[in-house]
């Protein structure tokens, strides 16, 4: 019995330090989407980096009114850690699939990913990231939503308020799982 109890507190603990590794990864992925450039990593990702990736020149204005679209290329170099492209469009699903490094125990990223504008009396990016797999060492699918208030006129700050989301784990290493995290992307 004994060994029981043991062998599932060393599973719980195993889990529970994938689960924090995988919350903190996704937080940091999640970022480049974002309007506006990242300026803190969470801890534990501090080795990867996203601050020297080429930064794209983006009207999140025109994009929301969908007079124009967005790319984001990405190429392995010193500060720039992700390499592969992504097209984001507004209301429309587009594919993640991105190389990394750096980051924990994982070297892809996969998704299919969806950005919806609410109209309200500032607008809300609303992020929605599913079939998601992170894939390296280890193994972990998701999904994500994830909101953030917009002000589509400024260039120097465009995410005015940062509204957070959660993320939801359903799979740890070819394991099922159910867990709900809060995440916030500073």
């Amino acid at each position: 019995m004994k060994i029981i109890l043991m062998l599932l507190l060393s599973f719980n603990a195993i889990a529970a330090q994938n689960i924090e590794e995988a919350k903190k990864s996704i937080a940091t992925l999640i970022k480049p989407l974002l309007p506006g450039q990242p300026n803190k990593r969470p801890p534990g990702t501090e080795k990867f980096r996203v601050d020297k990736c080429e930064k794209e020149k983006i009207n999140w204005g025109d994009v929301l009114l969908m007079k124009s679209d967005a790319s984001l290329n990405y190429k392995f170099k010193e500060g720039c850690d992700i390499e592969g492209s992504i097209q984001p469009k507004i209301f429309s699903e587009f594919p993640a699939n991105l190389n990394l490094r750096n980051l924990n125990s994982y070297k892809k990223i996969q998704s299919s990913n969806k950005i919806t504008a609410t109209l309200e009396s500032k607008p809300i990016l609303n992020l929605a990231m599913r079939e998601g797999v992170l894939s390296g060492k280890d193994r972990m699918k998701f999904e994500v939503d994830y909101q953030v208030q917009i002000n589509p006129t400024s260039t120097s700050k465009p995410v005015e308020k940062n509204l957070g989301g959660e993320l939801r784990i359903t799979e740890i290493n070819g394991q099922k799982a159910s867990i709900k995290e809060k995440i916030v992307v500073d």
